[in-house]
């Protein structure tokens, strides 16, 4: 028998698969990306569909009920993801300082010499 909470979650989870399907059709995912979601979305189905399947998962951690045990696996979850959004940030931040430092050094308005004596180069616009 398919309870409330658990109907929420079947719809959540089929509306994720199909939102991932159109994000990779639109091109914003490439195939590595919607595999992964993908995958994350039907695990999800699937232990929502099945919870009697995680229950030896759950006595070994002492968790006695289902929704315990996806509060604290979706905590965890959420915070690898917000760690690798994070990671991605500053990679994508050092490359676009790197990059505009790279324009700014061969900019002609860049004398290093005049700089030195505090005089800026005026150009006209």
């Amino acid at each position: 028998m398919i309870y409330g909470l658990q109907l929420i979650g079947i719809l959540f989870g089929l509306v994720m698969v199909y939102i991932t399907f159109l994000f990779y059709k639109r091109r914003d995912y490439e195939l590595r990306g919607f595999v992964a979601w993908l995958g994350i979305w039907l695990v999800f189905l699937a232990l929502v569909l099945f919870p009697s399947t995680i229950y030896g998962v759950m006595e070994t951690l002492r968790i006695e009920r289902t929704v315990d045990f996806f509060v604290i696996a979706g905590f965890m979850f959420f915070a690898v993801l917000i760690f690798k959004v994070y990671d991605t940030t500053k990679r994508t931040q050092k490359k676009v300082e790197s990059l505009v430092r790279g324009f700014a050094m061969r900019s002609p308005r860049y004398d290093p010499e005049r700089l030195r004596k505090g005089v800026r180069k005026r150009t006209g616009r």
